[in-house]
């Protein structure tokens, strides 16, 4: 639960955070993207609605309704005339006061629209009296607008304004702003994606790191293990031999014999590790040959049976027909000698080595390999977590070498379960199509 609680916790701190700072300031950025559209689209609109206040002043001057003609002139059609002073009457708007004008609006109005709607972007426009109620509306005025432009009117049209809209009603601008936000929200989902992305490798890298970490941790601790193990039986056999406390001469031999394995043993894993890290560093090279596989797999399967009889397994049994192959037979050597060895730790019955072309087959009985480590396995310092591995000894570089150096020769090295229990890893070498020697057959060879 704890582990789960830090993970849970560092996911957040890695994306939660990050990605609400960015939806936040991105919604900001969209909101202020909106208004400013609007705004953008009205000042367009008084900047078209104060252009017709000029050419509506210019249409009645040309109609002889000046700004600036006396307003004592008697109006048309009865109209009552003027209040003294200049005083507002109730009944009588100010755009009564100007009788004619009122009559020639409509065409004042229709003159200077006409001149504008072949204009692209052109606007509708109505002439409003101080109550609101429409003077003058243009034949394209939209019912209904989302945005609006009013300035008011200058004599001689009286105490009137101009309204001015879009001739869709706004739609264009809608559509821009509705544009806008999807682009914006577009990218807006973009940017957490790649945040949450980011996230998630950050994580996943510093889970990485803690494993190799641990693993290393693990390594370290295994081969010390695995050192001091040949160590102090070299040191027990050679102090016995200096003291002259053995005088059977039998025993004393056995002891000689004992040092011997066991500086062969301390000498293997010294070379193991020093394989391993050049091929860390890349720095291995390779003698390639070409060579009758079967029968050098024939040839040295008695000597990795000597690495199974000293795991206590009796037998190494080999068979099949080979084919010709171009590769560093040193390699090849230890890489059966790894799995050899890493089957007679866990095997109890013989380990059956078949080739069949430029392919060999290690097979063995031992307890496999859990679903889901099938690849694991050939990572370094990763070793089964299960209560057999954690009691047998090992380093968990072999089989990691073993397939580095398959395929520092062109070839692979894979595992599979072998059908009725156990384990089987197949190298695949490169074949050496040019060469016409003949190859070997060894069938049911088994060496005890």
């Amino acid at each position: 639960m704890a582990k789960i609680i830090h993970e849970l916790r560092l996911f957040l701190w890695a994306i939660g955070l990050p990605a609400v700072i960015v939806v936040a300031g991105g919604i900001r950025l969209l909101v202020i993207s909106w208004r400013t559209n609007w705004t953008e689209a009205r000042a367009e609109l008084l900047a078209k609605a104060e252009e017709h206040v000029g050419f509506l002043l210019d249409e009645a001057e040309k109609r002889g309704f000046g700004a600036h003609r006396p307003p004592h002139d008697s109006p048309r059609r009865g109209n009552p005339p003027p209040p003294p002073d200049g005083a507002r009457q109730h009944d009588a708007p100010p755009h009564r006061w100007r009788g004619e004008m009122l009559d020639a609006l409509p065409e004042i109005c229709d003159a200077v629209h006409a001149a504008h709607k072949s204009q692209r972007g052109h606007c509708s426009y109505a002439v409003l009296d101080m109550d609101g109620a429409p003077l003058y509306v243009t034949d394209d005025y939209p019912a209904a607008s989302d945005i609006a432009a009013e300035v008011h009117l200058p004599p001689p049209f009286g105490e009137s304004s101009l309204r001015v809209v879009p001739s869709d009603g706004g739609a264009s601008v809608r559509a821009r702003a509705f544009r806008l936000l999807a682009l914006g929200a577009a990218f807006l989902a973009l940017l957490v994606c790649t945040l949450s992305a980011g996230g998630l490798l950050l994580v996943h890298g510093i889970r990485r790191e803690r494993r190799d970490a641990r693993r290393k941790t693990d390594f370290i601790d295994n081969v010390s293990h695995e050192l001091r193990t040949p160590l102090a039986g070299i040191r027990l056999n050679a102090e016995l031999l200096s003291e002259a406390r053995i005088s059977d001469p039998a025993k004393r031999q056995g002891a000689i014999d004992a040092i011997i394995t066991e500086s062969d043993r301390l000498s293997r894993m010294v070379s193991e590790l020093l394989d391993f890290s050049r091929l860390e560093k890349g720095t291995r090279r390779y003698e390639m040959e070409s060579f009758d596989l079967s029968a050098f797999v024939a040839e040295d399967s008695e000597r990795q049976a000597i690495a199974a009889i000293s795991k206590g397994r009796a037998q190494v049994v080999f068979r099949g027909t080979g084919a010709m192959v171009t590769a560093d037979k040193d390699a090849v050597r230890q890489i059966g000698v790894n799995l050899v060895t890493n089957a007679a730790k866990y095997s109890t019955d013989a380990i059956d080595i078949e080739v069949e072309g430029p392919v060999i087959r290690y097979m063995d009985r031992g307890p496999g390999i859990p679903p889901g480590s099938e690849e694991k396995i050939f990572e370094r310092f990763y070793r089964v977590d299960n209560s057999l591995t954690q009691t047998t000894s090992g380093m968990g570089v072999g089989l990691p070498i073993a397939r580095a150096l398959a395929r520092g020769m062109g070839g692979d090295l894979a595992y599979s379960p072998r059908p009725g229990g156990g384990s089987v890893f197949t190298l695949t070498l490169k074949a050496d199509d040019s060469s016409t020697q003949p190859t070997t057959a060894t069938k049911g060879k088994e060496t005890t």
